[in-house]
């Protein structure tokens, strides 16, 4: 397994998950990720070889560093070599956490929706949980012994969701969900994410 690498995953490749990836290298790299961190990103049933989508493209524009990393930007396929690459997978939905474990069920403790993530790193750190520094390999495993003791938010006012859909981020290009929302959840939530890992590895 490569070390230091996160993997986002969601359907088509070309909107959540790249947003996903971009974000999560933001937190993660403020935390202290060693130079050479990978953040990549595959979807569970991605074409392959296609650019963001264009609505995220130009939300995003004023963002540093955005228009570097969409420029060259193409969807790939998840296959099990991304899995077997990363030390953390986080999913859009409960769907392609389930694609993932699917193909490596050996996975299955290192693979979150990015909202489900959240919530269990902020139980931890809430919890006192300490993690000596930042570590990709023990937060995944932190995150998983949270499994079970954390109560889903408040339904989405997307739908009326199934169990599993709680920590769900929704597909702007096939629900009723506005790629705005789907934008302002994914950051809000890799924010939530970030802020709760620098409470684990800055605990006394």
């Amino acid at each position: 397994m490569r070390p230091d690498s996160v993997l986002a995953v969601c359907a088509a490749n070309v909107c959540r998950s790249p947003v996903i990836s971009f974000f999560m290298a933001r937190e993660f790299s403020a935390l202290g990720a060693p130079e050479g961190s990978v953040f990549a990103s595959a979807g569970a049933s991605a074409r392959g070889g296609v650019a963001v989508c264009h609505t995220m493209r130009s939300r995003l524009a004023e963002r540093a560093g955005w228009s570097d990393f969409a420029a060259g930007y193409r969807s790939v396929r998840l296959v099990p070599e991304h899995i077997d690459a990363a030390e953390l997978i986080l999913t859009a939905t409960a769907a392609e956490r389930g694609a993932v474990a699917l193909m490596r069920p050996s996975a299955r403790t290192r693979t979150f929706t990015l909202l489900e993530a959240a919530a269990l790193a902020e139980h931890a750190a809430s919890e006192r949980v300490a993690a000596a520094a930042f570590d990709l390999s023990a937060l995944a495993d932190l995150m998983n012994a949270q499994r079970g003791l954390v109560e889903p938010a408040k339904p989405s006012r997307w739908r009326r969701p199934r169990p599993e859909s709680v920590f769900d981020i929704p597909d702007a290009h096939t629900s009723r969900a506005r790629h705005e929302r789907v934008l302002r959840t994914v950051e809000m939530a890799s924010t939530r994410l970030g802020a709760a890992v620098r409470s684990l590895t800055t605990a006394p």
